[in-house]
């Protein structure tokens, strides 16, 4: 049995015969509510190494993206901020990017500012239908 299929029993049993079997309503209400907390972890989990993968490959694409929109006259923070998440390629390297990028807005531009950040909003807009994916 795997885990998934383990919690799954457990929401079931949650739902259809604990919760069921409780006369206090409020403790009743807590036992459903307990199988509603499981079920989304259970999702969470059935979907956390597809999500693992298809955040890497955004965040790839999105390191690709950036290389192609900078130029080599940007502004030297910005520079090594893209530097460091091209090599780390992780989420607190896209902060400090994040951060650069809007600290070097006058320096670059408002055109070449709104084009990097048109790229980084589609890796974090993905990022975000990714973890309402299991919220639903």
């Amino acid at each position: 049995m795997t885990n998934n299929d383990m919690l799954d029993r457990l929401v079931t049993t949650l739902k259809r015969d604990i919760a069921p079997a409780i006369d206090d309503e409020y403790l009743k209400t807590q036992a459903f509510m307990a199988s509603v907390v499981v079920a989304k972890l259970t999702r969470e989990l059935a979907l956390e190494s597809a999500h693992r993968a298809a955040a890497s490959a955004d965040l790839d694409a999105l390191v690709d993206e950036l290389r192609a929109g900078l130029d080599g006259d940007d502004e030297p923070a910005l520079r090594a901020a893209f530097t460091r998440l091209a090599e780390r390629r992780e989420p607190g390297a896209l902060c400090a990017f994040i951060e650069a990028l809007y600290a070097a807005r006058a320096v670059i531009g408002e055109s070449t500012f709104e084009r990097l950040r048109r790229c980084v909003r589609g890796c974090l807009r993905a990022d975000i239908d990714r973890r309402m994916e299991y919220a639903k």
